[in-house]
């Protein structure tokens, strides 16, 4: 081990140190050549060069090993009272923030700390039932101050192998203790939001059997949170085990968060176990246009309506689902809708927004020969269809639009930008146009945020599976935005490309 490297290295002072190398060597300063000469590095130097020469001459074979080293000395760091908070950030997620079992459980086996806490998450029974004796069930345990069931039930471990069946007992021996599967605790990030144990066991832990156990000991499935989060669960069994015990789907909007995400076996099991496709979600919106605006397939839009969805039926702003497929441009849908009877001719600017829309360059250009201030005189809802289709992931209407003048940075959903949506989804491509069209990295969005953190809290927290953000996170870089301050909470493929050189 180097013993070049400080007890306790913070990472910005090495990522400092990598970048004034590299401007040095830019500058060609002798010192700085100097330094170079060791290790070949080809001209013009990259950040990556720079890393590397800073890691050989603290010791370590490459910039990610030296990463790795500092993470591990500020873990080791860490007094025993922020190194159990830091678990159970880790584990129970923290507002916005969703847990990251694989770090925590990794965090666990490098020390052993005597706090009931850390048992209760680590399903560690033995401890558990030493460290409540003489303690109420319901009593809050520190530093979050939530019962012992909560800590229990809410804990992402229970996704690793290793750990599940200590938690499954953990949850089993408070219950019959008499805990009550009823109780509710509160994130440290939303004080005053009381949340169900059996959210935490549904949505933390995303753990079957002990959202089973729950159950059975009485937990109430109609809490307007589990039956929500269960959708975005892979186990499936959840979903089902909520409904036989009683779950209600009226007033949930359980089935349009289902229709986020584009799996018709998972559309399948909700619809056969009674999800109601006609009911009218938020500002009118019922599970057919809800497929319709986020883009789904058209095998979904079909088993809506194989299921009784009404092709007919209007949403807040009076549209049909003819029309509105029709305006975002789902040529599909249009022609199936079409079938049934439904069908939505549009004209004038209406015309025009769906050729955008569908990426018809013909239709586009021959409707501003005729009406050439056409773009000058679209409303803000009219506008919004370039964030919105950069949110469905439509690459060939955002060009489109785009080459006809559009303005890049007006905004949609959560008051956020073209680019900020396709930073979320993780699309390179998207990202990529829109950039090349002057779309800049610290476009707001509505959370306070701007493109960067788009792209980082999405592929911490709620990754499309299809997208690419280490990609995305290049391009923002090369754009300009500051590397982030604090790393260590993002997934590998992230922190590689902070790690890893000179954005592409």
């Amino acid at each position: 081990m180097s013993s070049t490297l400080p007890p306790r290295p913070h990472p910005d002072h090495l990522r400092r140190q990598a970048r004034d190398l590299l401007r040095a060597w830019q500058a060609q300063e002798p010192a700085a050549l100097a330094r170079a000469a060791p290790y070949r590095i080809d001209m013009p130097p990259k950040l990556a060069a720079a890393q590397l020469v800073i890691a050989r001459e603290h010791g370590f074979a490459s910039w990610p090993l030296l990463m790795a080293e500092v993470d591990r000395r500020r873990d080791a760091a860490l007094s025993d009272t922020d190194f159990v908070q830091q678990v159970l950030t880790l584990a129970l997620g923290r507002g916005w923030q969703t847990p990251q079992p694989a770090r925590a459980w990794a965090l666990v086996q490098t020390r052993r700390v005597d706090s009931l806490a850390l048992s209760l998450v680590t399903g560690d029974l033995p401890a558990v039932q030493e460290g409540l004796k003489g303690a109420g069930l319901a009593a809050p345990v520190p530093p979050l101050g939530a019962p012992a069931l909560a800590l229990a039930a809410a804990s992402s471990l229970a996704r690793i192998d290793a750990v599940r069946p200590g938690l499954v007992a953990t949850v089993q021996w408070l219950l019959a203790q008499g805990a009550d599967a009823n109780t509710r605790w509160a994130d440290p990030a939303r004080p005053d939001e009381r949340l169900p144990v059996l959210y935490g066991a549904v949505a933390r832990a995303a753990c079957f059997d002990t959202t089973q156990l729950l159950l059975q000991a009485g937990a109430d499935p109609n809490d307007q949170e589990s039956l929500y989060h269960a959708t975005e669960q892979k186990d499936r069994r959840i979903v089902a085990a909520l409904v036989q015990a009683g779950a209600h789907w009226q007033g949930t909007n359980a089935l349009l968060r289902q229709l986020d995400h584009d799996s018709v076996d998972d559309l399948r099991q909700l619809l056969a176990q009674g999800a109601d496709v006609n009911e009218a979600g938020p500002h009118g919106t019922r599970p057919l246009h809800h497929a319709i605006t986020r883009g789904r397939s058209l095998a979904c839009v079909q088993m809506l309506v194989e299921h009784g969805a009404d092709a007919a039926a209007r949403d807040g702003l009076g549209r049909s689902p003819a029309a509105l497929a029709a305006r975002l441009g789902d040529v599909d849908t249009v022609a199936y809708l079409a079938t049934l009877g439904h069908a939505a001719p549009l004209a004038g600017e209406e015309a025009f927004l769906g050729a955008c829309a569908a990426g018809d360059a013909p239709a586009a250009h021959q409707h501003l020969r005729a009406h050439p201030d056409t773009l000058a005189t679209l409303d803000a809802h009219s506008l919004r269809l370039l964030p919105d289709q950069a949110q469905r992931g439509r690459l060939a209407s955002v060009q489109l639009m785009l080459e006809l003048g559009w303005p890049v940075a007006v905004q949609g959903d959560w008051d956020a930008s073209a680019l900020n949506q396709a930073a979320f989804r993780g699309d390179a491509a998207m990202v990529r146009l829109l950039l090349h069209h002057g779309a800049r990295w610290h476009e707001p969005n509505g959370f306070g945020g701007d493109a960067l953190g788009s792209c980082l809290h999405a592929g911490c927290n709620q990754p499309d599976p299809a997208g690419d953000y280490a990609a995305v996170l290049s391009l923002l870089l090369a754009d300009g935005a500051p590397p982030p301050q604090e790393v260590h909470h993002l997934p590998d493929g992230l922190q590689a490309v902070l790690a890893g050189g000179q954005p592409t």
